[in-house]
């Protein structure tokens, strides 16, 4: 998990939780316990303990509004979002993404706008409203020189490529120029978000498994699965045992298959996510289908 400074606040993980801090000693009680709550919150999202996160940030949202602080409001709207997010709480999210939009509709709060634009984005992709998702996040991306980004990128436009290279390979359009654009672009960013960088790996693995180079592809998966552990990414981990273990199967390796497909759904079990375990187990009954021949 890195951290980065972003609008006099701290955006955790994938650019999304928020947390304002500063010297404490004149603050009156209830920001600290504002403040106190949030920091809980963070905890809970990065040990993937959502219902801990979602109680933290919505105590934290209530004592905001409590004093009519409107940029806490905004902040723990945008906090609740990542956590719904997270746990697949479409409604939940779209709720406080709304709320959010009307806070900077109202408020002189602009330069979030960026934040919650990326926000629509990654829900519409989750729910595979690819259109939709597009559409948030053409503003949000460099201009680009072919493959190379005009300006030096900001945390949200990194996250706006990364994602825009996740549509390409689902439309199957332009992934190896997206891919290009992506390398390049972290490159040259000052982004210190190693996920970033696992992504990246993942992609270029994509782009190696289509031209048949498994060996290349696998090395590739394998690095990106060392920084998601070191970085204890768990939806990461879990993804990338899943790609492994897809990967086996073009290879007609069932036993190694299956092994990657078990510790993908042991991780995602963790994370409680119910929809992401039912795919890989699909995957999974396949593969001992064969394994029985």
């Amino acid at each position: 998990m890195i951290k980065r400074s972003l609008i006099l606040c701290l955006l955790c993980l994938n650019f999304g939780l928020i947390s304002c801090g500063g010297h404490t000693a004149s603050k009156p009680a209830v920001l600290l316990d504002a403040e106190n709550y949030t920091n809980e919150g963070m905890q809970a999202f990065a040990e993937s303990n959502w219902q801990r996160a979602q109680r933290s940030f919505t105590r934290a949202l209530s004592l905001y509004q409590g004093i009519d602080d409107q940029r806490g409001v905004l902040q723990s709207h945008i906090n609740l979002v990542e956590v719904a997010l997270s746990a697949r709480d479409y409604q939940a999210s779209q709720r406080h993404l709304d709320q959010a939009t009307d806070i900077i509709r109202t408020k002189s709060l602009s330069p979030y706008q960026q934040r919650i634009a990326l926000l629509y984005a990654l829900q519409a992709l989750q729910q595979k409203k690819i259109v939709q998702a597009e559409r948030f996040l053409q503003p949000l991306l460099p201009a680009f020189d072919g493959a190379i980004p005009a300006t030096i990128p900001d945390a949200i436009q990194m996250s706006a490529i990364a994602n825009r290279t996740k549509i390409a390979f689902m439309n199957n359009q332009d992934e190896a120029l997206w891919v290009l654009r992506y390398a390049k672009a972290l490159k040259i960013s000052d982004s210190k978000d190693y996920d970033l960088e696992a992504r990246l790996l993942r992609f270029q693995s994509s782009l190696l498994q289509r031209q048949g180079d498994y060996d290349a592809s696998e090395t590739n998966l394998q690095q990106a699965l060392s920084i998601y552990k070191n970085n204890f990414s768990r939806t990461g981990i879990a993804v990338t045992l899943f790609e492994l273990g897809l990967l086996y199967i073009h290879q007609a390796q069932w036993q190694n298959a299956q092994d990657y497909f078990n510790r993908s759904i042991a991780v995602y079990n963790y994370l409680g996510d119910i929809d992401k375990v039912t795919q890989v187990t699909e995957s999974l009954e396949k593969v001992k289908l064969e394994l029985a021949r």
